[in-house]
């Protein structure tokens, strides 16, 4: 008995990684040449335009929303906001769109992009829960990082991180000013940019226990708090903050109910962005800000959404479509017919490292019939009678050629003649006392 358990563990683990393996192999061996659609709005032609790579080498095709093709040079004076750098050392500038015209310091003050990615969300990362609050009138021309670590939880505890101690002064006074403007402790949530490569600081923003919103800033190593106005159907789920020259918006406020809002500089105006069927467990996000539009750019996997907006973010045209690298190339396709299954250890959604089953539909069950009259073959070759072979044929029913090499890696004995042997005689022995209680 205990080397059948270990021979069936010996099965599951030889499985389990050849589940993991193989796929690994399979993409090492062909490499997957498709990228993400870039898809952008174009104020030339007032239409969507992209660009996809295609197979190997570098082979792009330059099209817009109707099927058109454009050479390179010809897509990229169609999006002239986003190739501005080439416009001017064509001697395009300045340009004159709309009845206005648009030089290179008008289109860069107007420029801005603001990004948000399934990663990005708490639960799809993990973060200790330790940050640098800069001081954000530093008295020089950059930013540098403090001395001190805040740990936001029962209260705002600040760590001299040279001496591994608690600042008793600084907690007081943070936890202080934040109890004082209503702040219900404990901290639900801190979210901020931790970076010195910025044009400025932020500070953070923190979610109390009652939901609601704080802005907390390090003025002249003082604190600086103020609440946040929030509709009262709105319940905080993510707040990426994007600190940026033009500083007309502080970054994205993402609600519980998958609502996204432009967080303003200007009182914390809260901006809706109209973005229907946006998911951002599964989408990546970029909204792209030029002297004319607003473009909102989603996608997940498979497909890519767009949504032009004038500059109250009012909608003037969308567009989605499938993206090239959502075909399934003739490898794929071959690869889903050997196997059932497989397993990801990757989230393409987040940067935790998860075992993912991936299933691969009825079309597995050809790589199935390949595999069990194999089995079948080889087990016999070992000499195994009939009715021993059923766990095994049934393994590779299940897994496939997964448990065709398991079964080849970790075979089963056979019964030896004397095991036979033995067998017979317990039968034997077994019948002896009913034949002489019927005499």
């Amino acid at each position: 008995m205990t080397a059948i358990l270990a021979r069936w563990s010996l099965l599951a683990l030889a499985i389990a990684l050849l589940a993991v393996w193989l796929p690994l192999g399979k993409n090492l061996l062909f490499e997957y040449r498709y990228g993400k659609t870039d898809l952008f709005y174009s104020p030339v032609i007032e239409r969507f335009v992209y660009k996809e790579l295609l197979g190997e080498g570098h082979q792009f095709v330059y099209r817009d929303e109707t099927g058109t093709d454009y050479e390179r040079e010809a897509f990229e004076a169609l999006i002239p906001f986003i190739y501005y750098k080439n416009m001017e050392l064509w001697g395009k500038l300045p340009l004159a769109l709309q009845g206005r015209r648009f030089d290179k310091a008008s289109i860069q003050a107007a420029r801005q992009v603001l990004q948000l990615d399934p990663e990005e969300l708490p639960e799809h990362r993990p973060r200790i829960q330790l940050f640098p609050l800069l001081e954000s009138n530093p008295g020089r021309a950059r930013l540098r990082f403090p001395e001190d670590i805040m740990r936001p939880n029962q209260r705002l505890t600040f760590i001299n991180s040279d001496a591994n101690r608690i600042d008793p002064k600084l907690t007081r006074t943070f936890t202080e000013a934040l109890a004082d403007t209503g702040f219900a402790f404990p901290v639900a949530a801190s979210f901020g940019r931790v970076s010195i490569l910025k044009p400025f600081d932020a500070g953070f923003f923190l979610l109390d226990a009652r939901a609601e919103l704080f802005h907390l800033k390090r003025v002249d190593d003082a604190p600086v708090v103020a609440r946040v106005p929030l509709p009262p159907d709105l319940d905080v789920r993510h707040v990426k903050v994007a600190e940026n020259k033009r500083g007309e918006y502080l970054g994205l406020v993402l609600a519980a109910d998958n609502r996204l809002f432009l967080l303003g500089q200007q009182d914390y105006a809260l901006t809706p962005l109209p973005l229907p069927a946006y998911d951002p467990e599964r989408m990546a996000l970029k909204i792209l800000f030029n002297p004319l539009y607003r473009t909102a750019i989603y996608s997940d996997q498979t497909h890519v959404h767009a949504v032009a907006m004038d500059q109250d973010f009012r909608p003037i045209d969308r567009y989605s479509r499938e993206m090239a690298m959502a075909r399934t190339r003739p490898v794929d396709q071959v690869w889903s017919a050997l196997v059932p299954f497989s397993l990801a250890l990757e989230d393409p959604n987040g940067r935790y490292l998860r075992l993912q089953p991936r299933l691969h539909g009825q079309t597995a069950l050809i790589g199935i019939g390949l595999a069990l009259p194999l089995a079948y073959w080889w087990l016999r070759r070992r000499g195994l009678r009939r009715r021993d072979l059923l766990p095994s044929l049934l393994l590779v029913a299940a897994t496939g050629l997964y448990g065709l090499i398991a079964n080849l890696l970790f075979p089963p004995e056979p019964a030896s003649p004397q095991h036979s042997r033995d067998e017979m005689t317990h039968l034997a022995g077994a019948t002896e006392p009913a034949a002489a209680g019927g005499d």
